[in-house]
């Protein structure tokens, strides 16, 4: 079941991205063939790249804020508002709920982080430098293996910590019975300020050999981050499960 609330997520949340991904692929492909002019310097015949240049940045910003602005609300609008009565009338339990838009949530920022990466390399596109790149890439693997897999899983694991943070400051805050969104971004801000001291505490006190091998202490960030989202998962969860204030 869980399989189906997620491809049902998917599916309204790609309905948004999918034209979105797709200009921005097109639009650097226009970039390909105009930046070039720039190097020339900047005047009226340089104004087709500048335009192509200035659409594209905008995409990049537009693509950050809906990535972010639909994140927050698949999980607002669908379990703390009025499709939450739908939602939580189907027969899974609310960690099923939540699983599927946690699972969704990072799927649509992997594919925005993936589809911004191809852009920059059309852009930049030079056979020989990716060439060159791509054997850089492969030999850094060969002799570096611990510290790239721990660092992806640290990048991943903090991914998941900041979408479970999100999450839960907006289930804390619909609690309240006014001002809910205030007093989520609110609990937001505490629980940053917190973590934020703990980490300050946590770093002064470790010794510092401790950090001189660097798969290990990504290995550490990579489990700190992966408990925290665990933790906001939970207590996600329970507010789900035990003190739903829908509106």
């Amino acid at each position: 079941m869980t399989g189906k609330l997620l491809k049902y997520d998917l599916k309204s949340m790609l309905r948004n991205f999918i034209p979105l991904w797709a200009a921005l692929v097109a639009v650097s492909i226009i970039n390909c063939f105009t930046i070039h002019s720039l190097d020339h310097g900047v005047g009226a015949e340089q104004l087709p790249a500048m335009v192509a240049m200035l659409v594209y940045g905008s995409l990049v910003v537009a693509v950050m804020v809906v990535t972010a602005v639909l994140v927050i609300q698949r999980f607002y609008q669908g379990l703390l508002k009025d499709e939450g009565y739908l939602m939580f009338t189907l027969p899974v339990q609310p960690w099923q709920l939540l699983t599927s838009k946690l699972a969704a949530a990072v799927i649509v920022c992997l594919g925005s982080c993936i589809v911004g990466g191809i852009s920059v390399m059309v852009i930049a596109f030079d056979s020989e430098t990716y060439l060159t790149m791509f054997d850089a890439i492969g030999l850094a693997f060969r002799l570096y293996p611990g510290p790239i897999v721990a660092g992806c899983l640290a990048a991943i694991a903090s991914g998941l910590c900041s979408i479970t943070q999100i999450y839960v400051s907006l289930a804390l805050g619909h609690l309240a019975n006014k001002y809910r969104i205030g007093w989520a971004v609110g609990i937001y801000i505490a629980i940053r300020m917190v973590f934020s001291w703990l980490e300050l505490a946590v770093g002064i006190t470790i010794p510092v050999p401790l950090f001189q091998d660097a798969t290990s202490f990504l290995l550490i960030l990579a489990a700190y981050y992966f408990l925290r989202a665990v933790l906001f998962f939970v207590v996600t969860e329970r507010i789900l499960s035990k003190k739903l204030n829908l509106e």
